[in-house]
């Protein structure tokens, strides 16, 4: 989900972090949602990472939470990738072994992730507020499942003005994997 420039996710270390302005909704519908350019990104393979499958590792940055604190970024994971229940109407979009790790959602715009004008939110202590838009991206259509590991953990990770891995690609528009 879109970070203010675009940059979606971010790979470090053989794994994907992305951004999301909609941490809780993805916790609760165990989904994260993603537009039609997203799409490559998950089914490539390169240099130091691989399409996803059933297991694939993946953190969460919760991207609200920076935006308040403005000295750390709180990273969620892992969480794993897991075969997905495709919806009455939608259709999968990328297998693998028969387990349905992409499929495009019939109906976005029922959610789990609905347009906003304002959500205020607790996180760790510190009150966020911020608008949810969703329906700019379609309600991001194309969805994949995830659970949290057994090895889930939350993270602060500090903010290096200039030299932050986690906004590096955020300020050149970049949502290439890397």
């Amino acid at each position: 989900m879109p970070w203010p420039y675009e940059a979606s996710v971010i790979h470090r270390a053989g794994s994907d972090y992305w951004r999301t302005w909609f941490f809780e909704e993805c916790e609760s519908a165990g989904l994260f949602g993603v537009n039609e350019k997203h799409l490559p990104l998950i089914k490539a393979s390169g240099p130091g990472f691989s399409a996803y499958s059933v297991g694939t590792e993946i953190f969460l940055e919760d991207a609200p939470y920076f935006k308040a604190s403005k000295t750390h970024h709180r990273v969620c994971g892992p969480y794993h990738i897991v075969a997905a229940k495709v919806t009455p109407g939608s259709k999968p979009v990328y297998m693998v072994d028969e387990a349905v790790i992409i499929y495009q959602e019939a109906h976005p715009e029922n959610g789990p992730w609905l347009d906003r004008s304002r959500i205020t939110r607790i996180i760790e202590g510190i009150k966020v507020s911020f608008p949810h838009i969703a329906k700019e991206y379609g309600y991001y259509p194309y969805r994949f499942a995830i659970k949290r590991s057994k090895k889930f953990k939350i993270e602060h990770i500090p903010h290096e003005e200039g030299n932050c891995w986690l906004c590096v690609h955020a300020r050149g528009g970049s949502y290439r994997r890397r």
